[in-house]
């Protein structure tokens, strides 16, 4: 009987052990790949592309407009 209560907590504790080892991993995945797409967000935001504008007339030619932006 007492045997059995040892087995049962070992078998437990195995269990519990191994579970939190696995959540522990995926944790440490998601975290990798949430500073992954923060670091994403920042460089698209610091190395934008710069934006051409047009302007067409009333005959419908489209001008290229030179940007403001240096």
């Amino acid at each position: 009987m007492i045997g059995s209560r040892n087995e049962i907590a070992r078998l437990q504790s195995d269990f519990y052990r191994d579970q939190f080892r696995k959540v522990v991993r995926w944790l440490m995945i998601s975290v990798a790949l949430m500073f992954i797409l923060i670091f994403m967000i920042v460089y698209f935001i610091l190395f934008q592309p710069t934006q051409d504008y047009y302007a067409n007339t009333t005959e419908g030619r489209i001008l290229n407009m030179p940007s403001t932006i240096s």
